[in-house]
């Protein structure tokens, strides 16, 4: 039994350090992705991975890699790797098409073997990630624009770790072109800032328009996106009124333009009165008239596209009309001369200086007779309040004087003869503000024996200012 147990005692001793040996006797691989993403089209950019084999042994090992799926694989050459050491390096991956379109969209590990020279083969996968590259590539171009826009800025990104280098980008639309290089990391954005065509901004419909968007991606593959911007509506309708006036009549001429993007129905309206209106003509005949009381309203109506004008021109003739008022004003001149007052009163006032430093006013009174002999001329004027009369007189004394009223009686005047006359009113305390002189009233009878008045004009004299 002793035996027996000393036995395995030495076959533990002996065969425990092969396996410890055993067990440590291999490579630890670590591996970090740089740019783990593929793309599902033809696009010959592989995932890249850096790698570090740590060698734990206590001697120098040497290795291989290599992959038995469809795929392209770096480094083919061997590495060597330092007892106790560690070594890194760059492993590129790239599927071919039928092991991508095996794969499918999404994470894919893709087997591979270190095979080393002494520590033997160990059996790993790189994962990689694969997508279509209208995933990885987003341009967010905006939906819509308005024709007051100078700049066209959207943003375009690369959504997943891909390094794609130099994309030579092609923009094409009706208001902007533009081909530059982008250079845009992974999982990052580039703004772009497009210059657009604001002169074919303003005379464009409203509406939807397709741009182009092409990325040519490592000088292989072109990648084309297409979207709709929608130019915004823009209303505008300009009008512009002028008028052109002949010997006896006018011309009003009203233009209608669209100058916004879309179609728009525009009206026109003109309202005369109805002995207007039959005197009225147009260059296109209104679509049509609407009789309102003494009025009757002209409508035009049409449908301008975008830039057109519509101008209507509406002439006014008042030849006819004309004639007849001037023939009237003639009537009524002739009649009023008939009529008018053959006498002419005129009243005039002076503010004078007195002695004593009172407030004095002069009325001074013009009596023509311009007309044939007139009877029984009498001039009746009244003293404005507050004043009193200064009974001294010129050449022609008042016959009458009772308390604020004077009369004067001329008897008969002779064609052409005239009256002189005047009186002088005052008053001891300055009045403040103006004073009013009243008309004066003058009647006498004609050559028809009838009583005819008239009447002189009326004076406003200024007093002392208000404080």
């Amino acid at each position: 039994m002793k035996k027996e147990i000393l036995f395995y005692f030495i076959l533990a001793f002996l065969i425990l350090p092969v396996l410890i040996q055993a067990q440590n006797n291999t490579l630890e691989i670590e591996k970090v992705p740089i740019y783990d993403v593929i793309v599902m089209e033809n696009i010959n950019i592989p995932a890249t991975y850096n790698f570090t084999i740590k060698n734990p042994n206590n001697y120098d090992d040497f290795f291989k890699m290599y992959t038995l799926f469809d795929a392209q694989f770096s480094p083919l050459s061997k590495q060597s790797v330092p007892a106790g050491l560690e070594t890194s390096f760059i492993v590129t991956l790239l599927p071919r098409e039928s092991l991508r379109e095996a794969c499918g969209e999404g994470t894919c590990k893709i087997q591979y073997y270190l095979k080393a020279d002494k520590t033997g083969v160990i059996e790993d996968t790189i994962p990689i990630r694969i997508f279509s590259i209208d995933k990885i590539i987003d341009a967010n171009v905006p939906v819509s624009i308005s024709r007051e826009d100078t700049m066209l800025i959207f943003n375009i990104t690369i959504k997943e770790n891909i390094n794609f280098g130099e994309i030579q980008f092609t923009f094409d639309s009706d208001f902007s072109q533009i081909e530059e290089t982008l250079s845009i990391d992974p999982e990052s954005s580039q703004k772009i800032e497009l210059q657009l065509d604001t002169e074919k901004l303003k005379i464009a419909e409203a509406g939807d328009y397709e741009v182009e968007l092409k990325f040519f991606i490592n000088n292989e593959y072109e990648h084309v996106v297409k979207r709709n911007i929608t130019l915004e509506e823009f209303s505008s309708i300009k009008t512009d009124e002028s008028s052109k006036f002949g010997f006896f009549g006018f011309t009003k001429i009203i233009t209608k333009k669209n100058e916004g993007n879309s179609p728009k129905f525009v009206t026109i309206e003109i309202s005369k009165n109805k002995f207007e209106h039959g005197f009225t003509s147009s260059n296109i005949e209104p679509t049509f008239r609407e009789p309102s009381g003494i009025l009757v309203l002209m409508k035009w109506q049409r449908e301008l596209e975008p830039g057109e004008s519509f101008t209507i021109e509406v002439h006014t003739d008042y030849t006819i009309p004309v004639i007849i008022l001037i023939l009237i004003i003639i009537a009524i001149v002739a009649i009023w001369l008939m009529k008018r007052s053959r006498v002419i009163v005129k009243k005039k006032a002076y503010r004078i200086k007195t002695k004593g430093g009172e407030f004095a006013i002069k009325i001074v009174f013009f009596v023509k007779n311009i007309g044939r002999e007139i009877k029984n001329v009498k001039c009746t004027d009244r003293l404005p309040r507050m004043v009193k009369l200064y009974e001294r007189f010129g050449a022609t004394k008042p016959n009458k004087i009772e308390k604020e009223k004077l009369v004067w009686n001329f008897g008969d005047l002779m064609p052409g003869e005239e009256r002189v006359f005047s009186y002088i009113i005052y008053s001891k305390v300055i009045p403040v503000g103006t004073i009013r002189i009243p008309k004066a009233v003058l009647s006498y009878i004609n050559t028809k024996e009838r009583k005819q008045v008239v009447y002189s004009n009326e004076l406003l004299v200024m007093g002392e200012a208000e404080k």
